[in-house]
């Protein structure tokens, strides 16, 4: 179905823009109702947007994509990314660099940073490490379990046969596995 055109070479916003432009001071009933005496049937919402310049929510995040502003001791105002200062002083400080080292030296040419940018930074550059977290690891006494099949091989029977005699017996090593079993 195609949509209705309120007029012929104007839509409902180009009307709306129009008549705002004309009475800044108007409120948005006054907007809607001035509309309507003219034919033009609009929505609170739509004359609310029009108003005070909102737009929807996918067009507001491509249009906040702009470069942080980057001032200099100075007084330059020119227009920079943190980003790309943060990357310049971690360069200029070597490979073993510290966020805390990096803000100090930004803070002297004037710009501000914190901590949780230049962590960003440095850790998208590669000068950060990634801390990982805790896993089932293998414990050192089985490093062989990993990666294996279900099959025993003699090296098995023999460690197994070594464990048994350190235990006293096969009751007592049955005693300790039913005792690791509950545990696991």
């Amino acid at each position: 179905m195609a949509k209705k055109k309120a007029q012929e070479g104007a839509n409902k916003t180009e009307l709306t823009k129009h008549y705002v432009a004309k009475h800044p001071t108007a409120g948005v009933n006054e907007i809607v109702d001035a509309l309507k005496k003219q034919g033009i049937d609009i929505s609170r919402s739509l004359a609310s947007k029009i108003k005070y310049g909102r737009t929807s929510a996918k067009k507001g995040r491509k249009a906040k994509k702009t470069s942080a502003r980057v001032a200099s001791k100075n007084g330059d105002a020119g227009y920079g990314q943190k980003a790309e200062a943060i990357r310049s002083a971690a360069k200029s400080l070597g490979k073993k660099v510290r966020p805390r080292d990096v803000i100090a030296m930004l803070k002297d040419q004037g710009i501000e940073v914190s901590s949780a940018q230049v962590s960003t930074t440095l850790k998208g550059m590669g000068m950060r490490r990634t801390r990982r977290g805790r896993g089932a690891g293998v414990s050192a006494a089985t490093p062989r379990a990993v990666g294996r099949s279900e099959s025993i091989t003699i090296d098995d029977l023999i460690a197994t046969k070594k464990l048994v005699e350190q235990l006293g017996g096969i009751d007592q090593a049955k005693t300790a596995i039913s005792a690791l079993a509950r545990l696991s």
